[in-house]
């Protein structure tokens, strides 16, 4: 199930608390846990609980929301993060897939996704 950093949707800091206490309690390792979240464009978000500075520039927004979900999550790397859906245009959703694809490049993300795209 992904566990979007809008706490609208989901609880994306109990899922790293539950991860992370189940892992303690059984000995298991980060790798056999498979996390995912999303960046959700300020539209999709609790408007009192934005992961980032809407007025800051989409490569911003995208690099504090992935910063704030590991946090929450209490990881280092995420196994996939999703593009929660395309933005207004074409050069919006290109500039925000593109420092998605910065994340894998340094291996703080494994796969990238996109939803509710037609």
């Amino acid at each position: 199930t992904p566990t979007p950093c809008p706490p609208r949707h989901y609880n994306e800091s109990g899922v790293g608390e539950g991860w992370w206490t189940a892992a303690q309690e059984l000995d298991i390792a980060r790798e056999d846990f498979y996390l995912q979240t999303k960046y959700t464009p300020e539209g999709g978000q609790d408007p009192n609980n934005i992961p980032y500075d809407p007025e800051s520039s989409y490569e911003e927004q995208v690099r504090t929301s992935l910063a704030v979900s590991l946090k929450n999550l209490k990881t280092d790397y995420l196994d996939a993060l999703v593009m929660h859906s395309p933005l207004n245009n074409m050069k919006d959703t290109l500039t925000v897939w593109r420092v998605m694809e910065t994340f894998v490049d340094d291996g703080t993300v494994k796969r990238l996704g996109m939803s509710n795209a037609n």
